[in-house]
C-alpha cells in the first residue's frame, strides 16, 4: 500500500482579498443581523401562538405539527437568552477590566 505525501492548500485566498470593513460599517451590520435574528424569533413565537390558539379553537386536527412548532418556540427562545446571557456576562467581564 503506497502513501501518499500529503499535497499543498489550493483554494485558499489571499489575507488582500479579505473584504475589509470600517467600525460604521461593522456596527451598522451587527445590527442588522441583531435585528433580524430578533425578528426571526417573534415570527417563530407567534406562529407557535397561532398554531396553538387554532388546535384550542379546534381548527387544526394535527397535533403533531402544533408541538413542532411549539418546541421551535421554545429552542429558539432559550438559545436568545443564552445569547443574552452570554453578552451580559462579556460586557461584565469588560467592564471589570483595567485600562
Amino acid at each position: 500500500m503506497a502513501v501518499e505525501g500529503i499535497s499543498g492548500l489550493s483554494g485558499t485566498n489571499s489575507l488582500s482579498a479579505v473584504k475589509q470593513s470600517t467600525p460604521a460599517q461593522a456596527q451598522a451590520s451587527f445590527t442588522d443581523s441583531l435585528k433580524s435574528a430578533i425578528e426571526s424569533l417573534n415570527e417563530t413565537q407567534q406562529e407557535s401562538d397561532k398554531m396553538t390558539e387554532a388546535l384550542a379553537a379546534g381548527k387544526v386536527d394535527n397535533l403533531h405539527d402544533v408541538m413542532i412548532a411549539s418546541q421551535k418556540a421554545s429552542v429558539a427562545m432559550d438559545a436568545a437568552v443564552q445569547v443574552q446571557k452570554k453578552a451580559i456576562d462579556a460586557y461584565t467581564e469588560m467592564m471589570r477590566m483595567s485600562m
